[in-house]
């Protein structure tokens, strides 16, 4: 009975459909990850266009700056006030001894015949020395112009005042000198604490309070939060109510997690297809507190797999095989991991429709996926159609792409294996963002991710200083464009480039590198030396001689070398080789 299948027409394949990344379609990776020539073309000439606008968009953007640098970027004289009435001072000023007032962290220094107080704050250091029978205190104030010394570099209302840097004293007491010391050191320690505190949490903005929704919310249960509340894993779930998200606990009802609709910058979605876990995670316009933490970015998990038992007893190994329950289970998961996609997806999308769709549900692209280290571990980043972000693992990693100013290629030379992409911000008081140690199979997909998102990109074969070149860029915006921007970024580039396809061209060009390396001589040398390639047995005659004869004597002797050799080589005498040479360095050596 003739077979039927090959009548059936058989089902194409579909071809790999391009990704929507910054509003353009990329190519997939199994379409090769080497670009072509007609590619590569494109994207130099695309890059110059973006340079271009960069550069004009630059000087049109900075025009109307004076050239000092931003306000908020230069020094500020921090001013601390210890008491505003004089009879708030304590009792114990009439003692004239050193000693300090807890409440209003200050110090008070007995100056001829005054208790004068000194908040902590202007307190620079302190330090104790013994010398014969006296122990001696040194109080060192922070006061302006200490480093310059110009009146013009003073950050202070008043550059003509007059300023007290130190003050030292001297006392018997060796015990209460060393009480004092170490008093006022825990004291300034303690204050020098809560300031890097309060710094840290100034852009910390006070949200205003979730609109609860009467009724019946939608819910996304079975839920871990990160950061987790104090620090604890606990589980809760997530609803939707009018103006933000809320995430509360069973287990520690007091604590909750309020994200408002108006804070979020970007909501993202990643599926559980290759994790352990499946996410919604939020990045913020501004960070909020969870618990004690100060975070920008919220997310919420569920993990796809459960523990899962051998329940193939006696009776069922009795009728079947182990192979059948191994394959139940691998499609019970992935049944599993299907479900968990399609909820989380919908609840993500029940988020955005819950705030009229302002912002959407961003999902990674895996297989444009690349890794490389941001803080201190290699992970791996992965673009959207927004940002570049890590969500598996904290810390997490989100760069809006629309906010960089350009990405430049870091180690990017022939023979090295790995290279450095260093992001800037569009906003330069920030400082310039690191992915270290990523491959070099990815520059090309990199390179032509970034130029489809209209990012300038450029490389470089070496590590640059970007603390000093931001500084510069900083201080006068405008005169840094108006000298070129960052076209010296990409100086060298272009040539560097076409010397390096030159030499992977030809490999005589290597050779002549490494010989240029190794010889650095006259053009008479490197004459010498390319005849040494030529012929060895030349340069072994050069070399033992050692003496200035004529030319025409060394190649009369030559030929007849190589005519007695020929008449060896005819009667079929190989081993004699050694003979004239041995021969004719001994008529040398008469």
């Amino acid at each position: 009975m003739a077979s039927t299948s090959s009548d059936k027409p058989s089902p194409k394949k579909k071809e790999p459909q391009g990704i929507q990344a910054g509003g353009k379609t990329l190519r997939s990776r199994n379409k090769g990850d080497q670009m072509d020539l007609n590619t590569a073309n494109k994207m130099k000439a695309h890059q110059k266009e973006l340079q271009a606008q960069k550069q004009e968009d630059g000087l049109g953007r900075f025009a109307n700056q004076d050239g000092e640098g931003s306000k908020e970027n230069g020094k500020t004289f921090k001013k601390f006030e210890s008491y505003k009435r004089d009879h708030m001072m304590p009792s114990k000023t009439a003692d004239l001894r050193i000693f300090i007032d807890y409440k209003a962290q200050s110090i008070f220094l007995p100056i001829y015949g005054f208790a004068v107080p000194f908040h902590i704050n202007t307190l620079k250091n302190l330090s104790k020395s013994d010398e014969g029978d006296f122990t001696y205190l040194r109080f060192n104030f922070i006061s302006p112009g200490q480093v310059v010394g110009k009146k013009e570099d003073v950050p202070f209302e008043d550059p003509d005042a007059t300023f007290v840097r130190s003050m030292s004293f001297r006392s018997s007491d060796t015990q209460h000198f060393s009480e004092l010391y170490r008093d006022i050191s825990e004291l300034k320690k303690a204050a020098t604490k809560a300031l890097a505190e309060m710094a840290e949490m100034a852009d910390v903005v006070e949200q205003d309070k979730i609109v609860l929704t009467k009724g019946r919310v939608p819910t996304l249960v079975e839920l871990f939060p990160r950061p987790a509340l104090d620090g604890k894993r606990v589980p809760g779930s997530l609803e939707i109510h009018q103006n933000g998200v809320r995430f509360a606990s069973p287990v520690r009802p007091d604590q909750k997690i309020d994200v408002l609709f108006n804070n979020i910058k970007h909501l993202f979605f990643q599926p559980c297809d290759s994790e352990m876990i499946v996410i919604i995670h939020f990045h913020l316009k501004a960070p909020i507190l969870v618990g004690k933490k100060k975070t920008k970015d919220v997310q919420f998990y569920r993990e796809a797999t459960d523990v899962q038992y051998d329940e193939t007893g006696n009776r069922k190994r009795k009728y079947r095989g182990g192979d059948e329950d191994e394959i139940e289970l691998e499609q019970e998961e992935r049944r599993r991991r299907r479900i968990l996609n399609k909820e989380f997806k919908a609840f993500a999308g029940q988020i955005a429709a819950a705030y009229d769709n302002r912002f959407t549900v961003d999902i990674p692209f895996r297989e444009l996926g690349f890794d490389g280290v941001p803080v201190r571990t290699q992970v791996l980043l992965q673009p959207t159609a927004d940002c570049l972000v890590h969500l598996t693992d904290p810390p997490f990693f989100v760069v809006t792409l629309s906010e960089i100013e350009c990405v430049h290629l870091e180690r990017v030379s022939f023979g090295l294996k790995n290279f450095d992409m260093v992001i800037i911000n569009s906003d330069f008081s920030k400082p310039p963002i690191h992915i270290n140690s990523i491959d070099v199979k990815n520059l090309d997909p990199i390179k032509e991710f970034l130029d489809s998102c209209d990012i300038c990109v450029t490389e470089g074969p070496l590590n640059l200083n970007w603390g000093q070149i931001l500084s510069t860029v900083r201080e006068d915006p405008y005169l840094f464009f108006q000298e070129g921007g960052w076209s010296f970024l990409s100086g060298d580039s272009d040539s560097d480039s076409e010397n390096g396809s030159d030499e992977s061209a030809s490999g005589s060009d290597f050779g002549d590198q490494v010989d240029s390396e190794e010889v650095f001589e006259d053009e008479t040398s490197e004459d010498e030396d390319s005849s040494e390639f030529d012929s060895s047995d030349d340069s072994d005659d050069s070399d033992a001689s050692g003496s200035d004869e004529d030319s025409g004597e060394d190649w009369d002797e030559m030929e007849k070398k190589a005519k007695r050799a020929d008449d060896r080589r005819d009667r079929g005498v190989g081993s004699d080789d050694e003979k004239p040479k041995k021969k004719a360095s001994s008529s040398k050596k008469r």
